[in-house]
């Protein structure tokens, strides 16, 4: 009885080594496709932040500049408010408390929504930074509604102590984390003369140095 030979199966292997060619192509297209859209992506939200970040600033230098200008009208207040007081009695004080009231939650409501894009798109070293900074605008609001409604408004002394720990506190941790993105001023100028305020605040989130100024 002759013996039946298996016939040989090489034939296979070429279409073997073929399939897994195209295989092993189509999976490194993928990664490639897939690497490239991560560097877009990258590229995208590194745009995005920096645009948030100058964005914050604008606003935080925005805020500073309106709190700074209702302070200053403590420069002639004594004399409105005797008028005032004379001509509407009471009332007068109590419409000045609450109209600087809400004059301090709009120009704070200004900072509100580029601060959370901020805290949306991160990243997460910067949020301590926005929470400093928010803090420090509160902080500078308070001082100003501070006495309102009183002949002791403006309260000079409480503006200038909020406005330096800004500079302390709040500006560092925004410089130190997110300078980077964000575009190098002047540093501001301490509220030091004699009414408590130049009226000339600049950037001060935008500065690489907390403020300067006669203490």
């Amino acid at each position: 009885m002759t013996p039946v030979i298996p016939q040989p199966t090489a034939s296979r292997h070429p279409l073997r080594h073929h399939e897994f060619n195209r295989s092993s192509g189509f999976f490194l297209g993928r990664r490639q496709v897939r690497d490239q859209a991560a560097v877009e992506h990258g590229q995208w939200l590194r745009g995005q932040r920096q645009d948030a970040y100058v964005a914050l600033l604008d606003a935080w230098d925005t805020a500073v500049k309106e709190f700074q200008e209702e302070i200053d009208q403590g420069e002639y207040f004594d004399e409105i408010a005797a008028h005032e007081e004379a001509r509407m009695g009471d009332s007068f004080w109590e419409d000045h408390e609450e109209s600087t009231a809400a004059h301090v939650d709009r120009i704070s409501e200004g900072v509100q929504r580029p601060l959370e894009r901020v805290l949306l798109l991160g990243p997460e070293l910067v949020d301590k930074a926005c929470i400093n900074l928010a803090e420090a605008l509160e902080a500078l609001g308070s001082s100003v509604r501070s006495k309102s409604g009183t002949s002791g408004w403006p309260n000079y002394d409480m503006y200038r102590d909020m406005y330096r720990n800004a500079g302390k506190l709040a500006v560092p941790s925004w410089t130190r984390h997110a300078n980077p993105c964000a575009r190098h001023h002047a540093p501001a100028a301490d509220p030091s003369d004699g009414h408590g305020g130049n009226g000339q605040i600049h950037s001060a989130a935008h500065s690489i140095r907390p403020f300067t100024g006669s203490p």
